[in-house]
C-alpha cells in the first residue's frame, strides 16, 4: 500500500504561499524557510525510504523543491537589497548635522548618529542598547518619557522644545521631533529621534523682546514727559515706568543735585515705605549714586555688600538692598542727578537691564529738564525779585492752603503783618538803593528766625506777611518777638551808611469761623497799625 503524503505536500505549499507574503521581512521570512525545508527533506526520506514514492506526489515535491529555491534566491536578494539600503541609510544619516537616534520605549539606545555623539560629548565606545540617560546630561532626562507618553498610534508623530545643560556649562536650546513605530497591537516598539540645536534662534527671539522691551520702556518714559510739567508727579512716573521696564527691579530712586549745596538729594522712591526717605541728602563723594555721578557711567553692582562704601549714604529701610543699577543723569554735560533701580536679590541685573536704564534715563533727563525750567518760571512768577521770599500771589496760593488745612483738622494757624517803620524816610534820607537794601537784610533776618514750614512773603512795598501752621498764638508771639529784635539789635549797612531799623507787628489766630486767608491777613493787619499807633518797634494782637 502507497503512503499517502497528499497532507504534506499541501502543508508545503501553505508555507511555501506563507512566504510569498513575506518576502520583504527577512526576519519571519528565514524562520518559514527554515521550517519548509525540514519538512520537505523530511518528506523526501519518508518518500525515498519506504521506495513508495508516487510519481505525482514526486513531481509535486521537484516543483516545491523549485520553488523553494526560487524563494531562497529572492531571499538572498532581498537581504542584499536590504543591506546595501540600510548602509545608504547609515550613510545619510551619519552626514547629517541633526542630532539622530533610536531608542525603545524604556530609554535603551538602538542607535546614534556621529552628530549625537559629537554634540554631548561621548567618547568612547558606547554599546547600543545601553541607556539614552547614560549618555545625555542629567537635565535632559526626561526627555525620552515625553516621546514615550506623547507618541501613539493616533499620534505617531511628536515634537517639542527644551533648554539643557551641556557638560561644558553652556547652555543650549534644541528642537525635538520623533516617530514612534508600533506593533499589530498598537505598542510602542521603537522611537526614531531628530533634534537640531536652536540656540541661535532663540537669542535672537531673546533680542528681538529686549529691543521690544527698550522701545516701550522709551515710549512711557516719553509718555510721561508729555503728561505732566510738575516736577513732582514727573519723578514718580519716571519710576513707575522704569520699574514696570526692568523687571528684576523691586525699588528704585531719583536724585537730584540740589541746587543750594550742591548735594545729591533723593526726590523720589519707589518701594520704600517711609516717606521720609525722599529728604535724604547723600554727602558728597559717598555711596553708589555718587560714584555713577562723580564717574558719569551707568553702573551695575552685583552684590553691594561685596564693598561696604556703596552703602554709604543710603536710608536704613535700603540695607535690605543687595544688587543695583544706577545711571546718571547727564544733559549736556550737565549732571541734574541720577537714577537708581535696586533688587533685594544678588545679581538680579544683567547688562541687558543696564542698557535699558541708560536709554531711559537719557529720554527721563530731557523731561526732567523741561519740569525744572517750567518749576522755575512757576518760581519766579510767584517769587519777589528783590528779597527771594514770595510775592503776594505766591503767599495767597501757600497761605490759603494752611487756612483751608487748619479748619479741617482743627489745627493752630497764626498770621503776622509786619511792617518797617519810617521806611519813607530811609528812601528820602539814604536813597532808594539803601532802602532796597534794608528790605533784602529784612527779609534775611526774618527767615534765620523761621522754620522751613513756615511761610514768609512781600506783601508789598515794606510789609511782610508770615504764616505760623501749627503755632499757637503764645508761640507765634515769642517768634515775633524774636524776629523783632533780632531786626533792631543790629543796623543794617548800606554803602557807607548804618542805618537804625525796626519793625511794627500784628498778630492774628485762625478761629473756626475764619473763612479764609484774607480775613486773617486783614485782622493781623489791623493788629499791626495798632503797633505803629502806640509807638512803633512793638508787637499787638488782634
Amino acid at each position: 500500500m502507497k503512503a499517502d503524503f497528499t497532507r504534506e505536500v499541501e502543508f508545503i505549499k501553505q508555507k511555501i504561499s506563507r512566504i510569498e507574503s513575506l518576502s520583504n521581512r527577512p526576519e519571519q521570512l528565514k524562520e518559514i524557510l527554515l521550517e519548509t525545508c525540514s519538512c520537505i527533506i523530511s518528506l523526501l526520506a519518508e518518500m525515498e525510504d519506504g521506495q513508495n514514492g508516487d510519481q505525482l506526489l514526486i513531481a509535486d515535491t521537484a516543483v516545491l523543491q523549485a520553488d523553494l529555491h526560487r524563494l531562497l534566491t529572492r531571499l538572498e536578494q532581498t537581504r542584499q537589497q536590504l543591506q546595501a539600503s540600510e548602509s545608504r541609510y547609515r550613510a545619510i544619516v551619519e552626514s547629517q548635522t541633526e542630532l539622530i537616534c533610536r531608542f525603545t520605549p524604556d530609554g535603551a539606545l538602538t542607535f546614534f548618529n556621529e552628530a549625537f555623539r559629537n554634540y554631548f560629548s561621548i567618547f568612547g565606545e558606547v554599546t547600543l542598547g545601553k541607556s539614552v540617560q547614560a549618555v545625555i546630561p542629567r537635565n535632559a532626562h526626561a526627555f525620552p518619557h515625553y516621546f514615550h507618553s506623547t507618541l501613539h498610534p493616533a499620534n505617531p508623530v511628536t515634537q517639542f522644545e527644551y533648554n539643557l545643560q551641556l557638560p561644558d556649562g553652556d547652555i543650549r536650546w534644541q528642537h525635538w521631533s520623533g516617530q514612534g513605530e508600533f506593533d499589530s497591537q498598537g505598542r510602542l516598539v521603537e522611537i526614531q529621534a531628530e533634534g537640531r540645536d536652536i540656540t541661535e534662534q532663540k537669542r535672537a527671539e531673546l533680542a528681538a523682546s529686549q529691543h521690544i522691551r527698550e522701545l516701550s520702556a522709551l515710549h512711557s518714559a516719553t509718555a510721561a514727559l508729555l503728561t505732566t510739567l510738575d516736577l513732582e508727579a514727573l519723578l514718580g512716573r519716571i519710576l513707575d515706568a522704569a520699574i514696570s521696564a526692568v523687571t528684576p527691579a523691586k525699588k528704585g530712586t531719583i536724585y537730584l543735585v540740589a541746587q543750594d549745596t550742591g548735594q545729591l538729594e533723593m526726590r523720589a522712591s519707589i518701594g520704600y515705605s517711609d516717606p521720609r526717605i525722599r529728604r535724604i541728602r547723600v554727602p558728597g563723594g559717598v555711596g553708589y549714586v555718587s560714584r555713577a555721578v562723580r564717574e558719569r557711567r551707568a553702573l551695575l553692582i552685583a552684590d553691594v555688600y561685596a564693598d561696604p562704601g556703596n552703602l554709604s549714604g543710603q536710608p536704613p529701610e535700603g540695607r535690605d538692598v543687595r544688587s543695583v543699577i544706577v545711571a546718571p543723569l547727564i544733559l549736556k554735560n550737565v549732571v541734574l542727578g541720577a537714577i537708581s533701580l535696586e533688587s533685594p536679590h544678588v545679581s538680579a541685573f544683567e547688562e541687558s537691564d543696564l542698557r535699558l536704564l541708560s536709554s531711559f534715563a537719557a529720554t527721563a533727563t530731557a523731561a526732567i529738564h523741561n519740569a525744572l525750567l517750567h518749576g522755575e518760571v512757576q518760581k519766579q512768577a510767584i517769587t519777589d525779585p528783590l528779597t527771594g521770599l514770595y510775592n503776594r500771589r505766591g503767599f495767597f496760593e501757600l497761605g490759603q492752603r494752611e487756612v483751608e488745612r487748619a479748619r479741617r483738622f482743627k489745627r493752630p494757624l497764626v498770621a503776622v503783618m509786619m511792617d518797617v517803620d519810617r521806611f519813607k524816610f530811609i528812601n528820602d534820607v539814604y536813597g532808594h538803593t539803601a532802602g532796597d537794601r534794608v528790605l533784602q537784610v529784612v527779609a534775611k533776618r526774618c527767615l534765620e528766625n523761621l522754620r522751613r514750614i513756615d511761610i514768609l512773603g512781600r506783601f508789598g512795598g515794606d510789609e511782610f506777611t508770615i504764616l505760623l501752621p501749627e503755632t499757637d498764638i503764645y508761640r507765634a508771639r515769642s517768634v515775633a518777638e524774636r524776629v523783632r529784635k533780632c531786626i533792631a539789635d543790629s543796623p543794617v549797612q548800606a554803602d557807607d551808611s548804618l542805618i537804625e531799623v525796626t519793625v511794627s507787628l500784628g498778630i492774628a489766630r485762625a478761629t473756626g469761623d475764619t473763612p479764609d486767608l484774607e480775613v486773617l491777613i486783614s485782622r493781623a493787619d489791623a493788629a499791626m497799625y495798632l503797633a505803629k499807633q502806640a509807638g512803633r518797634n512793638r508787637i499787638e494782637f488782634g
